[in-house]
């Protein structure tokens, strides 16, 4: 297997946030929103379709954990912090982007979930990650459809 940097993270414990059994969380060092966060398989496997019954099983609690740990979250000091000590500047322009942000001092009023499997849906890191997106009233013009949006298409379809 080639180094990956989700086991690498899991193997020295590093900005983990939450864990369980099978999946332990951190907050994304690439935020689209404050509070995003990663839950990733401590086993390594690129594709949902790989997860065991026992990992299904403990996935959601995982998802409950991780969402009240960046609920109680102070973002501003989390984000502070990545930019004073960023994983490169692409990473620093991210956290400075979301001490910005309309959410980056309020709990989040809603959620995205997304998985992506396969490099064609967006996956940059081939071991399966679920991403948290937390979302804000305010956070862009008009929120309806959720990402429906990203296909202007789709848009408006009611």
């Amino acid at each position: 297997m080639t180094q990956c940097i989700f086991c690498d993270i899991y193997e020295t414990g590093v900005g983990i946030i939450y864990e369980n059994d099978k999946f332990f969380s951190i907050f994304d060092k690439f935020p689209v929103a404050p509070g995003n966060a990663l839950i990733i398989s401590k086993r390594h496997v690129a594709n949902l379709s790989e997860l065991t019954q026992e990992e299904w099983a403990v996935l959601k609690e995982a998802i409950d954990s991780t969402i009240k740990v960046i609920e109680s979250s102070d973002l501003k000091s989390l984000y502070s912090g990545f930019v004073n000590n960023p994983l490169n500047e692409k990473s620093k322009s991210f956290s400075q982007i979301m001490l910005t942000h309309i959410g980056i001092s309020k709990k989040p009023e809603g959620y995205n979930f997304g998985v992506n499997e396969g490099e064609a849906a967006g996956r940059t890191i081939a071991h399966f990650h679920v991403n948290i997106i937390p979302r804000y009233f305010g956070d862009m013009k008009d929120s309806q459809r959720g990402i429906k949006k990203i296909f202007p298409e789709f848009e408006r379809y009611t």
